[in-house]
């Protein structure tokens, strides 16, 4: 399945036929994730302690795949509402492991439930943090593999500075303008997808309550019938935004990529339900020489067709294809 032209606007019976496909390449691999899990590779639960530069430190988590005597290193980070486990992030641990790669599954601030804070789509001090921990000196070379919020904070962190040992970056279905993004998921249409990403997170929200802290009460909080609505209640106030278009406004990696000093990679879908191609096509156009970008005909959100070819190395598959691109 080869990658699309990703200036091509799609109209008419192939707009519709993206669409349609969209949806149901979200769907039906999420749902066959659920009830037939593909086995992860054995790995070990890491944790660490680093400040947040705000409040004192906070813990973060994620499962490690080592392979000795390797000293590259896969750092794979989950989308909103998601975790370590979900299918898409346990499809790249076992890419990484049939490329003889270690691998960190990496849980974001407050999404493994052991945490005592939450995280935001903007919030890379927690990435920057644990790339300097003493863990990672033994890697010469890092590569970050982010999807959809997960891709986002890879290419801000990254726009913003890590270190040398970070080679590549790679990102599936970030959102690159969180507004145009918001309106698209709060969208009547979108009914399911939010009410999935809610229940994800007031899961996360509830269990930092029962720690710590919260800006509002989670019984209000799960009264939040949109993202706009739950970003307000919550990320707004504890991390103190004047208000949900500031933290959108500021946050946003679009005008950020043109600063990309590490060679980036963005796979997206026009059919992509959640993440508006539209809102893409301007920032990846403005930063041409700074991100490699990949449309995908007939893939949905975070999840494609099992023989995806992007153009990168022999073995077909997203995340084949991606780490033969990181490490090639």
């Amino acid at each position: 399945m080869k990658t699309q032209n990703p200036l091509k606007r799609w109209t008419g019976s192939a707009a519709l036929r993206e669409r349609v496909g969209g949806h149901l390449q979200t769907i039906a691999p999420a749902l066959r994730h659920d009830w037939l899990p593909r086995k992860a590779p054995r790995a070990n639960l890491w944790r660490t302690r680093v400040d947040d530069g705000r409040d004192g430190e906070v813990t973060l988590s994620g499962m490690f795949a080592d392979v000795a005597g390797v000293s590259d290193l896969v750092i794979v980070v989950h989308g909103l509402g998601g975790s370590v486990d979900r299918g898409y992030c346990v499809e790249a641990a076992r890419a990484a492991r049939q490329a003889g790669l270690p691998c960190l599954r990496l849980a974001m601030r407050g999404a493994d439930g052991l945490g005592e804070d939450m995280h935001h789509a903007g919030l890379t001090d927690d990435l920057r943090a644990v790339l300097q921990q003493p863990f990672f000196e033994r890697f010469e070379r890092i590569a970050l593999l982010g999807y959809s919020m997960g891709g986002h904070v890879c290419l801000k962190a990254a726009a913003e500075g890590l270190g040398p040992k970070v080679k590549a970056v790679a990102a599936v279905c970030p959102p690159l303008d969180l507004e145009a993004t918001q309106r698209c998921l709060d969208a009547p249409a979108n009914i399911i997808y939010r009410r999935h990403l809610l229940g994800g997170l007031n899961q996360m929200y509830a269990g930092i309550a029962e720690r710590g802290q919260v800006p509002t009460p989670p019984e209000r909080v799960r009264l939040a019938t949109t993202i706009r609505e739950w970003d307000q209640l919550t990320v707004v106030p504890r991390f103190k935004f004047r208000d949900v278009d500031d933290y959108y406004r500021s946050q946003s990696v679009g005008p950020l990529l043109k600063s990309l000093e590490v060679p980036a990679l963005v796979v997206a879908s026009p059919g992509d339900p959640m993440i508006p191609a539209d809102s893409l096509r301007g920032p990846l156009v403005a930063a041409a020489t700074r991100v490699e970008a990949r449309w995908v005909a007939g893939g949905g959100h975070v999840f494609f067709r099992p023989d995806v070819d992007l153009g990168f190395g022999n073995a077909p598959g997203l995340e084949q294809q991606i780490l033969s691109w990181c490490f090639g």
